[in-house]
Order: structure tokens, then C-alpha cells, then sequence
């Protein structure tokens, strides 16, 4: 007769097995996975109002799936009855200072202002997007749109 020690031991034989398989099978797709990320695209339209004006960014985010990316596109903006709006894209990884794009201003011909922008980012790092707009003559001149964070490294 055999003892309930070697009984269990032969009984469990197959589960110990199976599980350090499925381990060792799983482990090497799970560890690839972390902050990997396709190169792609998306369209970006971004908006602030300022008073009357109002400031836009209008393009294209690209990104390599290494951490370098790139936007291409315009920024305008639309002047208020009496005073002067400017508008410019800002961006930047989440641990940066905003940089800024070139500036659109309503007063200026042409108003529209070509925006192309790039940079890298350090792995795991996120884009910000925001724009921002100025206006004279106003007490809180300075406003900025909510930020758009994307996932590009």
C-alpha cells in the first residue's frame, strides 16, 4: 500500500508539469510587450475660444514607434470685432516645458500660419498637445485649450 504523500506527489506530477509549460511559454511574449508602440498617425484639431477670437490647430501627429514624431498643419486665428488674436500650437513630452510653433495672427495677411514641429521622446514618454491664443487688450489675454496626450513611444 502506498503512503498519501507519494499518492498526491504522483497525482500532482502532471499539474506541476503543465504549469511550469505554460510559464515558460508565456514569459518571453509578456516581457516584449511593455511600452511598444506602432508608428502611425492621427488627425489633430484642436480649438480655444478667446473672447470673440478664436484660436485653432489644425493637422496631422505622426509618430516612428521609437519616440520621434511630427506634426504638420496650420494654425489660425480668428480676430474679435475690436482687438488683435494670435494663436500657436504647444507641445511637448509630459515631463517637458511646452515649446511652441509658429504663431497665426488675425491681423497679419496671411492670418494662417504653417505649423510643422517634431522632436523624440524618451521611452514611455507621452505627447501633449494644447493650443494657446493670445489677445490684446484684455485683462486674462492668455488662453489655452485642454491638453490632448498621445501615446507615441
Amino acid at each position: 500500500m502506498r503512503s498519501l504523500t507519494s499518492t498526491l506527489k504522483s497525482r500532482m506530477a502532471p499539474v506541476v508539469l503543465l504549469a511550469a509549460c505554460t510559464t515558460a511559454l508565456a514569459a518571453p511574449h509578456a516581457a516584449a510587450a511593455p511600452n511598444s508602440v506602432a508608428p502611425g498617425s492621427t488627425a489633430v484639431d484642436l480649438w480655444v475660444k478667446n473672447y470673440q477670437g478664436l484660436g485653432t490647430v489644425k493637422g496631422t501627429l505622426s509618430w516612428d514607434g521609437e519616440g520621434g514624431y511630427s506634426f504638420v498643419g496650420t494654425a489660425d486665428a480668428t480676430c474679435d470685432v475690436a482687438s488683435r488674436v494670435t494663436a500657436w500650437l504647444e507641445y511637448g513630452g509630459a515631463g517637458e516645458s511646452w515649446k511652441q510653433s509658429a504663431e497665426a495672427d488675425c491681423k497679419k495677411s496671411p492670418r494662417v500660419a504653417d505649423v510643422k514641429v517634431s522632436g523624440t521622446l524618451n521611452k514611455g514618454e507621452k505627447l501633449e498637445l494644447r493650443v494657446s491664443s493670445w489677445r490684446e487688450w484684455a485683462i486674462d489675454a492668455y488662453r489655452a485649450s485642454a491638453k490632448q496626450v498621445y501615446t507615441i513611444s
